[in-house]
């Protein structure tokens, strides 16, 4: 299913100006069609990919995990921008959900504190309760334990006990709906290669519900998304490619075929001898 199936800039006499109307790959974008359910944006750093998905989390209405100080302003200015969009959908999803490593990660943070303020709450209740009747101390404990239970049991896997990428992987897994559309900012920052494979799984799944994915990457793993629509995103604008085009592609090609003449190139100092 496709839901976002074109972004047309609105016809204005007033040039962008500021941020992040004022960024290259804004101020090129006319018109970008989505034409498969899982479209993946791709390119260098700095070259415009994450502008370019938080303006489609803004167009989108798309929930995150938390917006506060900084991260509020930021998304208050590309709620603005969108505002020079159209975003074209086909219909609504049932959920638009916009995820990056870095959410997730503040996300973790978060949840880390509100358990310790639950458990905090609990000792001191327990302590100013102790010569009240049980129920008194019951109804005290009650709204805390509730969160413990709630955040306990919220997920497959226990987020705070489990690797960087396995609680990304379960973070994902758990707000995956029927009929939803992502939106995944490099998400392989929290990933090994496998776990990339895992989410590629999830990813499927999503899809497979009648969910649309865009999603951008360096990873030449889930860049390898089968029959996704592929995406350069460069200061020369946002053009279609094949797999093997993508920069990243070559270079991790290149490199295996001739690392020992890469790394010599580097002059490196030989780690065997440093302690001798």
């Amino acid at each position: 299913m496709i839901y976002l199936r074109e972004i047309h800039k609105r016809p204005s006499e007033v040039g962008a100006a500021g941020y992040p109307l004022a960024s290259p790959v804004l101020r090129q974008l006319d018109q970008l069609t989505l034409t498969q359910p899982v479209t993946i944006l791709c390119g260098e750093n700095g070259s415009g990919k994450t502008t370019l998905m938080e303006l489609m989390a803004a167009g989108t209405a798309a929930q995150t995990i938390g917006e506060s100080g900084v991260h509020a302003d930021k998304a208050r200015l590309f709620r603005q921008a969108a505002g020079q969009f159209r975003f074209v959908m086909a219909r609504r999803p049932k959920r638009s959900f916009y995820f990056t490593a870095e959410d997730f990660s503040r996300y973790l943070d978060q949840r880390r504190a509100m358990m310790a303020d639950a458990r905090q709450a609990l000792n001191e209740i327990d302590g100013a309760y102790d010569e009240r009747s049980t129920l008194a101390r019951s109804l005290a404990r009650m709204p805390h334990a509730r969160t413990l239970g709630e955040m306990a049991g919220q997920y497959e896997r226990d987020l705070l006990a489990s690797s960087h990428g396995e609680g990304f992987l379960s973070f994902f897994g758990g707000r995956l709906v029927q009929g939803g559309l992502y939106l995944l900012d490099e998400p392989e920052g929290a990933l090994s290669y496998a776990n990339q494979l895992s989410l590629m799984a999830l990813i499927g799944r999503a899809v497979a519900s009648g969910g649309q994915v865009i999603m951008a990457t360096h990873s030449p793993v889930l860049a390898a998304y089968p029959n996704a629509a592929l995406l350069d995103v460069s200061a020369g604008g946002i053009e279609a490619v094949r797999y093997e085009q993508l920069p990243g592609v070559q270079f991790l090609s290149h490199f295996l075929k001739h690392r020992e003449a890469i790394l010599n190139q580097l002059e490196l100092p030989d780690a065997s001898t440093l302690n001798e």
